[in-house]
């Protein structure tokens, strides 16, 4: 599987809260997590850092070739919960801290078969034969008034309040986590990324851009284009084509 990443601080900002990582295991697994952190001075960094960090080595550690499509489920959800902790308990005894949390999009691939976890607005998506869907549902407050048929799809993408999230890891002791299972034909991909991306590239144009683009050259791509429309948040995203 062929693998490709970026962050940026974007072109208001006056620090990146993001992080992310991927890798591929022995056997060809592979693996990605992107996140976008929140809270205080330095908080919203030291939550995105630490959730990226746990996560990745608790799935390294545990991560065994002969997990099934569930037991795969498991170690995701078992690592953003233990990760949940550790990030609320920071905020806990250090006051500072107090309130920090971050968003996680994490999703692990074997023989084709994807087991997403998420928490927060940070999305996946699947680009299939010439077309994007969106894989994950926002935890927002737009998302919920969506939802409840209180405010158009139209009026969803601009609305003013969308970066409100309802949902995001280590700001309380336990954590909500959404799980989706996808399979993956060959020449599918999976785009992984924050709101810094989503929020200032449509999925239209997420797709214009991944059709016309070298696999190497599409993090920058999709940097350069948010860049281009304003750059108003961090911008993260990690692309895995099979």
């Amino acid at each position: 599987m062929l693998i490709t990443g970026k962050t940026d601080i974007g072109a208001v900002r006056s620090r990146n809260e993001d992080a992310f990582d991927y890798g591929v295991l022995p056997d060809g697994t592979s693996w990605a997590i992107v996140c976008d952190g929140m809270g205080g001075v330095h908080g919203g960094k030291i939550a995105s850092t630490a959730a990226i960090e746990m996560v990745s080595e608790k799935i390294k550690k545990c991560y065994n070739p002969s997990m099934s499509v569930s037991s795969l489920e498991n170690l995701l959800l078992s690592s953003i919960t233990t990760a949940n902790v550790d990030v609320f308990d920071r905020g806990v005894f250090d006051n500072s801290l107090k309130g920090m949390g971050t968003t996680i999009v994490a999703a692990l691939v074997k023989n084709n078969e994807v087991c997403i976890a998420h928490v927060g607005d940070s999305r996946a998506y699947i680009i299939r034969d010439k077309s994007i869907e969106q894989i994950t549902k926002d935890h927002s407050l737009v998302q919920e008034m969506l939802d409840k048929g209180q405010i158009t799809k139209e009026e969803y993408e601009n609305n003013p309040i969308k970066n409100i999230i309802t949902r995001a890891m280590g700001v309380d002791e336990e954590i909500d986590i959404e799980f989706d299972y996808i399979y993956l034909n060959d020449g599918d991909a999976l785009l992984l990324c924050t709101d810094g991306l989503s929020g200032m590239v449509s999925d239209s144009k997420l797709l214009e851009i991944y059709l016309n683009t070298d696999f190497d050259n599409l993090a920058e791509k999709y940097i350069s284009e948010a860049n281009n429309n304003g750059g108003s948040d961090n911008i993260t995203v990690v692309v895995m084509k099979g």
